[in-house]
């Protein structure tokens, strides 16, 4: 045996990530993802050594995850809510600069090395392209709009504007074809739609593989019940696509309906929405939580009625998990992606129909309020079973090790 193949095995198997895309200290759903897909590779037994910037890396402390970093900024950005065209160029010229500082960094990436890239936007997958690692994973987690439905609006997620989208379907276009061309690859997804979409791509059915987003049941069942203190909860990431005028529009009218009704917003938002909750003249009624702790969260969800889900476009619907993980019902808009996951266990509004929307919320409310949860009659411990992280977490340590072994 030479000595460089010594080397190479004496080494620690090593999974390196890339994860340009964290800039702020507010989680989404792909953050959760990450933060369980990075926990099985360390108990698959992996060292973590991951490129980011220093947004990712508190987030790295914050969930306790052991890993080494190479920094791919010279500090954390402050870019507002991104709501506005500005805000978003700022955003944009700070992940190109992360992407050419890694890229200037892979010479720290072994040949030995599984590289996985925790999106298919373009400065996670150009060094995941061109590192010299022979094992590369990349992950889905979201189908951008198509061309058509970007230019004709016919997606719910496509705003007036159409930049964004328009560069959200370039982007994902220039990965996906390119990543084709690496040899030795993997591509995970988060949707069982996403397959297909895939495979229209020119990808081999042995080079895709589910591995789902999940429910944290754990978590969930560690949190005792609670009494009811809120009629509905919501939490997520203030952005149009999260159906804020929905979720905002709704909360008035229940309180005429409801006088003593009261909500809980869970999660960093209180600064944008609290001002809007003031002008209508609701703060009496809606609890603002902040940044919480997963047991504080489950707490929340475990002392509400009803979650919320007004979205206007999702990929998954992580926080829909979490909610039924805690046993609490969901009423969301029918978007195409909750019923292959979630099946029948979600109320279903006709999009985007306020009207019914507001009909359905209030009668769900007056049914909890009265001990009827339609969740009683169905079968929840074996959603809970099929769609739990330690499924997703079993899934990416597969790939993981047929890839590097």
């Amino acid at each position: 045996m030479t000595a460089d193949a010594k080397a190479t095995t004496s080494r620690p198997r090593r999974l390196v990530c890339i994860v340009n895309g964290i800039y702020s200290t507010q989680l989404g759903g792909g953050d959760i993802y990450f933060s369980y897909i990075a926990r099985a590779a360390l108990d698959a037994g992996y060292s973590l050594h991951c490129f980011g910037g220093h947004a990712f890396e508190e987030y790295l402390e914050r969930m306790g995850i052991p890993a080494t970093v190479t920094l791919t900024d010279s500090g954390k950005g402050d870019f507002g809510s991104v709501a506005s065209l500005k805000d978003q160029g700022r955003l944009l010229w700070d992940f190109a600069k992360r992407c050419w500082n890694t890229l200037f960094k892979l010479k720290e990436i072994r040949e030995d090395d599984c590289v996985y890239s925790m999106s298919d936007y373009w400065f996670d997958s150009i060094p995941l392209m061109l590192c010299r690692a022979r094992s590369k994973i990349m992950y889905l987690g979201m189908m951008a709009p198509t061309l058509g439905e970007v230019l004709t609006r016919g997606r719910a997620d496509v705003t007036a504007a159409r930049l964004a989208s328009l560069y959200y379907w370039a982007s994902q276009q220039f990965s996906l074809r390119l990543f084709r061309f690496s040899k030795r690859k993997i591509f995970t997804y988060g949707h069982p739609e996403m397959r297909a979409y895939l495979k229209r791509f020119g990808y081999r059915d042995d080079e895709l593989v589910d591995v789902s987003n999940g429910m944290d049941v754990e978590a969930a069942d560690r949190v005792p019940e609670q009494p009811k203190q809120f009629d509905v909860a919501w939490t997520g990431r203030v952005h149009p696509q999260k159906g804020i005028d929905d979720l905002l529009a709704t909360l008035p009218v229940m309180v005429k309906r409801f006088p003593d009704f009261r909500a809980v917003i869970i999660g960093k938002s209180k600064d944008v929405l609290a001002p809007k909750v003031q002008e209508l003249g609701l703060a009496d009624h809606v609890t603002f939580s902040g940044l919480v702790s997963e047991e504080e969260k489950f707490r929340l969800l475990k002392a509400s009625r009803l979650f919320l889900m007004p979205s206007r476009y999702e990929s998954w619907g992580i926080v829909i998990g979490e909610a039924l993980a805690a046993g609490v019902p969901v009423v969301g808009y029918d978007l195409k992606c909750y019923r292959p996951v979630f099946g029948d266990f979600v109320r279903y509004v006709k999009p985007f129909d306020r009207r019914e929307w507001l009909s359905v919320v209030e009668q769900t409310i007056s049914e909890l309020r009265t001990g009827k949860n339609y969740l009683d009659a169905m079968k929840l411990i074996e959603l809970k079973h099929a769609l739990s992280w330690k499924t997703t977490q079993a899934s990416f340590q597969s790939v993981v090790l047929r890839m590097c072994g």
